[in-house]
């Protein structure tokens, strides 16, 4: 073998044997808040699926309820979903007596509140593939209120 064929036999095994010396790009790892598969997430009250679980829930509540009044939906104080083969929710929302009465037809956002608040833990299941929501639970309490500055609670 001639040899400029063994000089450049060893500089490539010397390459190859090297590699690149090209500088490495290190990677900055994050640490990240990853929901768990079947788990309770919370999320923002004022999301549409939230909202369109609560509105179902307020509707079915007052459906079932033998008050002559309808309740209307006044806040979500905090809301949970768990996806599975459906979209399960946990609504905690704030509800006051309006002064329609249900035999009457009224709309809720055209009746005017009442002194009564209940404060409700609403389970509603989402069932994506029909679109249908589904009360599961409901359970609520009388919540007191709290007179506006000014007035006295006598």
């Amino acid at each position: 073998m001639p040899l400029h064929m063994s000089v450049l036999l060893c500089l490539s095994a010397i390459q190859l044997s090297l590699g690149d010396h090209q500088p490495v790009a290190e990677e900055i790892i994050t640490v990240k808040n990853v929901n768990h598969l079947g788990g309770w997430n919370d999320k923002s009250p004022d999301a549409h699926d939230v909202q369109a679980a609560a509105s179902y829930a307020v509707e079915t509540f007052n459906s079932r309820s033998k008050a002559k009044k309808n309740f209307k939906l006044i806040s979500i104080t905090s809301a949970q979903a768990q996806v599975t083969n459906m979209i399960n929710f946990k609504i905690v929302a704030e509800l006051a007596k309006t002064k329609c009465l249900k035999t009457e037809g009224h709309k809720l956002d055209q009746c005017a509140l009442g002194k009564k608040r209940l404060t409700c833990l609403f389970e509603v299941r989402f069932n994506p593939r029909n679109n249908e929501h589904i009360l599961d639970h409901s359970s609520c309490q009388k919540t007191s209120l709290v007179p506006p500055p000014g007035e006295d609670n006598q």
